[in-house]
C-alpha cells in the first residue's frame, strides 16, 4: 500500500489541475463520468488519502483527485466511472454530491 500511496502522490503533484487513475495499473482514465463515493468526501491530506485508497481497493480500485484553489488543499475521492449519464447522475445524488465529472468531455456536471 506505501508504493501506491507514493505513486499517486506523485500523480497529484503532476496532475494539480485533477486526475483519475486506475490503481491496478495506475494509467488514467480518460473517459466515462467519474463520479465519488459519499465515504471519501472530503478527504485531504496523508491520511485522507490513505482512507481512499483503502475505500478504492475495496470498491472500484479508481481513485481521483483534484486542487481546490480557495483553500489549497488537494482532495482525494475513491470514484466509480459510469458510460451511462442517467446513472452517474443517480449514483451522484445518492452519494451527496454536488457535482460529478466528465471525463471524456472534460466537463464538471452540477447536479
Amino acid at each position: 500500500m506505501n508504493q501506491l500511496f507514493d505513486a499517486i502522490q506523485k500523480i497529484a503533484k503532476k496532475n494539480p489541475d485533477g486526475f483519475t487513475v486506475d490503481l491496478t495499473t495506475l494509467k488514467k482514465v480518460t473517459g466515462g463520468i467519474s463520479v465519488a463515493y459519499l465515504e471519501t468526501q472530503d478527504s485531504f491530506d496523508d491520511e485522507g488519502l490513505k482512507r481512499v485508497l483503502k475505500h478504492a481497493m475495496e470498491h472500484e480500485k479508481t481513485v481521483g483527485g483534484w486542487l481546490d484553489n480557495d483553500d489549497g488543499s488537494f482532495y482525494y475521492d475513491s470514484v466509480r466511472i459510469f458510460t451511462d449519464l442517467d446513472a452517474a447522475m443517480r449514483f451522484g445524488r445518492e452519494n451527496n454530491q454536488i457535482a460529478i465529472f466528465d471525463l471524456t468531455r472534460k466537463k464538471l456536471i452540477k447536479l
